[in-house]
């Protein structure tokens, strides 16, 4: 799980599915698409989140150099994509309320 092709891949995969939807959102105008965003960008928040506490439960057990030695990146670079994550599903949820209070 913390491989970093895998701890940095998938959410570099998620981001890279977010853009097609957030642009492909500005080719047309549907419904579904601002949901999707809020679906990927809560899944890349999940995601990072087990991968960052699956590392501290490693830390733990060993040591922060010896996290470092062993996987080739220090432990602080898995709160990035949990922060963009994090900050892009408070942004798509404020737009889906926001959404759905126009439709009423």
């Amino acid at each position: 799980m913390l491989n970093p092709l895998f701890a940095f891949g998938v959410p570099a995969g998620l981001m890279i599915i977010y853009m097609i939807f957030y642009f492909a959102k500005r080719a047309k105008k549907t419904d579904y698409r601002r949901f999707v965003l809020t679906l990927v960008s809560v899944f890349l928040t999940t995601f990072s989140y087990q991968v960052y506490n699956y590392s501290q439960s490693v830390v733990q057990i060993t040591s922060t150099d010896s996290f470092t030695t062993n996987f080739g990146y220090s432990q602080g670079r898995l709160i990035v994509p949990l922060i963009l994550g994090a900050v892009l599903s408070v942004i798509n949820f404020y737009y889906l309320f926001r959404q759905f209070r126009k439709k009423e």
